[in-house]
């Protein structure tokens, strides 16, 4: 058999085996000892690979490295036949035999089999166990090098298969869109908006409906970006104004009010000042950046000190407030906390104990609109929402595909008895009726 050595420029090129000395490499392979086999060239097909095994092939040496394609990152899989490409290397790792899903039949080689080759390509057969077993300390640093990227390279792997995996999907959701009503819902509405889908459903079957829940400044975002809605339902009729009036939608209708509240299990509307100022208290809201029941949330403290003067710095600054960091990635703030500002309806869905605030700062009453004006928050460099009493609104999207069959939903979400969920009684127009 070769030896590893004769290969150090193409080991050392490869991602498997970056950021370990040479000699400490070599001695490495040396314990572990994969086979070196050889594909020789113009020939078809790949050395035999045993995934119930753990079996997985390294290419070792095949493309000349003057030849190989650039790499965005140092994790990207090569292409076939280049030094360091993987075959087989997931299920090396996984629990296959221990799956209930049926066994796969592969027809050819692993990644449909290399082309005939003018060059001879080596490989490392090597397995799952080998690589993990412990061979001593003398090995344990280049060993844990070589484990980590191992790691990076599963990771790139996985995350390429899910990107490829979302494209197809978004591919596929782009084809139905002109045969699916999308309804854009705030978190507020999605008890009401899944039960119309419900009744929807059931009588028109030949134009089913797509509920896309989310914050509502994202989920404009994702209108005006070009993504198909046919009805958005906001938490907010100002944001409606300022982002969509009047170029992307001629006019709105308010469907109902609401307050701000406080849940947690010992809070009422006489200790609440008390609960959440305690030193160890911990409260939250919503992504104040994408949610309007965040930046509601921030705005009853920003009011907090017309109730009590100081109170607004005491509620911002306590080290127990959550909710403020702009990242808060894909899954929104799942920290734990004591205590959460949320809308009063979404207190009463759920059940649980809740606060009422005092009206300066529950952003209930219409009368203290000049009040709640004087405070507001910006969402992004572009948009800055000032305070208003809490409006919930829908419109139509002037690019819609299914305005008639959207209005239609829209009037069965508006028959729903808003104020038995905990909302307020509030109705309202402003530019074209949507719905009309």
């Amino acid at each position: 058999m070769k030896s590893y050595r004769e290969f150090l420029p193409e080991l050392k090129s490869m991602t498997l085996f970056q950021n370990i000395e040479e000699e400490a490499l070599i001695s490495l392979l040396e314990v572990m000892s994969p086979e070196i086999v050889c594909r020789k060239a113009g020939t078809r097909g790949m050395p035999p690979i045993d995934m119930d095994k753990g079996i997985f092939c390294v290419v070792l040496k095949g493309k000349p490295l003057n030849q190989l394609e650039p790499r965005l990152d140092v994790y990207n899989m090569p292409k076939p036949n280049e030094p360091g490409m993987m075959m087989g290397e997931i299920p090396c790792l996984s629990e296959m035999l221990k799956s209930r899903a049926p066994k796969m039949k592969r027809k050819g080689p692993p990644h449909g089999g290399p082309k005939n080759e003018i060059f001879d390509i080596y490989m490392l057969r090597m397995s799952g166990e080998m690589l993990t077993r412990f061979y001593g300390e003398k090995y344990s640093k280049a060993q844990e090098i070589m484990l980590r990227n191992f790691l990076g390279i599963l990771a790139q792997k996985v995350t390429d298969v899910r990107k490829e995996k979302a494209d197809a999907v978004a591919t596929v959701e782009a084809e139905l869109a002109p045969y699916r009503l999308h309804v854009f819902c705030a978190g507020v509405s999605m008890k009401l908006v899944k039960a119309t889908a419900e009744k929807w459903n059931d009588i028109h079957p030949e134009l089913p409906t797509v509920v896309t829940p989310g914050g509502s400044v994202d989920l404009i975002r994702d209108c005006i970006s070009g993504d198909a809605c046919d009805l958005l339902i906001s938490a907010d009729d100002e944001i409606i104004r300022s982002m969509m009036l009047p170029d992307y939608a001629n006019g709105y209708r308010i469907w109902a009010g609401n307050k701000m509240v406080v849940i947690g299990e010992d809070i009422n509307a006489d200790n609440w000042e008390e609960k959440l100022l305690a030193e160890d208290a911990t409260f939250k809201h919503h992504n104040p950046y994408g949610d309007p029941g965040g930046y509601r949330a921030v705005m009853a403290m920003l009011l907090a000190d017309f109730y009590k003067p100081g109170l607004t710095n005491c509620l911002m600054n306590h080290p127990g407030h959550i909710g403020m960091d702009k990242n808060l990635g894909p899954f929104g703030n799942i920290k734990q906390a004591k205590y959460e500002f949320m809308y009063r309806s979404g207190a009463k869905m759920s059940g649980r104990n809740f606060a009422e605030l005092p009206t300066i700062m529950d952003l209930s009453e219409p009368a203290l609109a000049d009040e709640y004006a004087k405070v507001s928050f910006a969402v992004d460099h572009k948009n800055t929402v000032t305070a208003t009493p809490i409006s919930h609104a829908l419109t139509i999207p002037k690019a819609a595909l299914h305005k008639e069959a959207a209005k239609e939903f829209a009037r069965m979400f508006l028959k729903i008895d808003k104020e038995a969920e905990g909302f307020l009684s509030r109705e309202g127009i402003v530019g074209e009726d949507p719905v009309k």
